[in-house]
C-alpha cells in the first residue's frame, strides 16, 4: 500500500513581503509591487517534486500495479492545474502591469511638471536678483559719476570765481592808474604852462634890464668927465653894496629880486626875502611855492 503525500500543504509562495506593517513611500511601493507581480511571478512548488514517492510493498504484491496509475495520473492531474494556474496569471499580470504603467507614467509627469515649474520659479528669481543687482551697480556708477562731476564744477566755478575777482581787482587797479595819469598830465600841462609863463616873465625881465643898463650906459658917458676928476676916495668899494642888475627886491629894496613866487606868478623878491616871506609883497597873495631864476 503506498502512502501519498497531502496536498493541502505542498505548495509554498516565495517572495512574500515581509515588512508588510512598515509604512511605505507611494513611488516605494508601486516599484515593490511591481517588481513582486512582473519580474518574479510566484511560483509553486510542490513537495512531490522534492521528493521521490516511497512507495511501500507489502510483500503480497496486491496492488502494486494499481497504485502506480493512480500516482500517475494524479500527477498529471497537478500538472495540468499548475498550467491552468500559470495561464491564469498571465492575464492578470498583463493588466497589472498596464495599471501600474499607466500610473507610473502619471506620476512621471507630474513629476516633471512639478519640476519645471520649480526650475521656471528659481529662473525668475534668479533673474530678478541678477536684475537687482545690475540695477544697484549701475546706480552706484551714476552717483559716483555725478559726486566727480558735481566736484569738478565745484572746482571749475571756484577757479571763475578767483578769475573774476583777479579780473575786477585788476580793472580797478587799471581805472586808478588812468585817473593817475590823468591827474599827472593835468600837472604837467600846468606846469607847462607855469614854465612857459616864467621863461615870458624872464625874457620881459631880460629886455628891462637890457633897457635899463643902455640908460646906465648913457648916463655914465654924459658924465664921464666928473668920473675922471674923482679922488681916490671914490674907488673904495662897499660890500654891501651891489650893481642892480634886474628888478630889485620889493621886500628889502636892496637885492636883486630872483625868485618867482606860485601861484601869482610875480618876481618880487631875492634869496634872503624868500626864506622868510610868506605872502607876495605886490599882489598880497598867499604864497605855495616859489622857483629861483638865474638872470645872465
Amino acid at each position: 500500500m503506498a502512502v501519498q503525500a497531502q496536498y493541502p500543504s505542498n505548495v509554498l509562495f516565495l517572495n512574500r513581503l515581509v515588512f508588510a506593517s512598515l509604512p511605505l513611500s507611494p513611488l516605494f511601493s508601486l516599484s515593490l509591487c511591481l517588481f513582486n507581480h512582473i519580474w518574479f511571478i510566484p511560483e509553486l512548488i510542490e513537495l512531490s517534486q522534492l521528493h521521490q514517492p516511497n512507495v511501500v510493498s507489502t510483500g503480497l504484491r496486491l496492488s502494486f500495479g494499481g497504485d502506480q496509475q493512480q500516482y500517475q495520473n494524479q500527477n498529471l492531474q497537478n500538472q495540468q492545474q499548475h498550467q491552468q494556474r500559470q495561464q491564469n496569471l498571465v492575464p492578470s499580470s498583463t493588466l497589472f502591469l498596464s495599471v501600474v504603467s499607466d500610473e507610473l507614467a502619471t506620476q512621471i509627469k507630474r513629476q516633471r511638471e512639478e519640476l519645471d515649474q520649480f526650475l521656471q520659479a528659481q529662473g525668475k528669481e534668479l533673474r530678478r536678483t541678477l536684475a537687482e543687482k545690475r540695477n544697484r551697480h549701475y546706480h552706484a556708477l551714476l552717483a559716483a559719476a555725478e559726486e566727480s562731476v558735481a566736484r569738478r564744477l565745484r572746482e571749475k566755478e571756484a577757479e571763475v570765481e578767483k578769475a573774476t575777482r583777479r579780473n575786477a581787482e585788476l580793472e580797478a587797479r587799471a581805472a586808478q592808474l588812468s585817473v593817475e595819469v590823468q591827474v599827472w598830465q593835468a600837472k604837467a600841462r600846468a606846469q607847462e604852462a607855469t614854465a612857459t609863463s616864467l621863461q615870458a616873465q624872464l625874457q620881459q625881465a631880460m629886455i628891462g634890464c637890457g633897457a635899463a643898463a643902455v640908460t646906465q650906459d648913457s648916463r655914465r658917458g654924459e658924465e664921464g668927465i666928473e668920473g675922471q676928476a674923482e679922488d681916490a676916495e671914490s674907488a673904495y668899494v662897499d660890500p654891501e653894496r651891489m650893481v642892480s642888475s634886474g628888478p630889485s627886491c620889493k621886500a628889502c629894496r636892496t637885492r636883486v629880486a630872483s625868485v618867482v613866487l606860485l601861484p601869482c606868478r610875480h618876481l618880487c623878491l631875492c634869496t634872503e626875502c624868500d626864506r622868510v616871506a610868506q605872502a607876495c609883497p605886490l599882489c598880497l597873495a598867499v604864497r605855495n611855492s616859489s622857483v629861483e631864476v638865474f638872470l645872465s
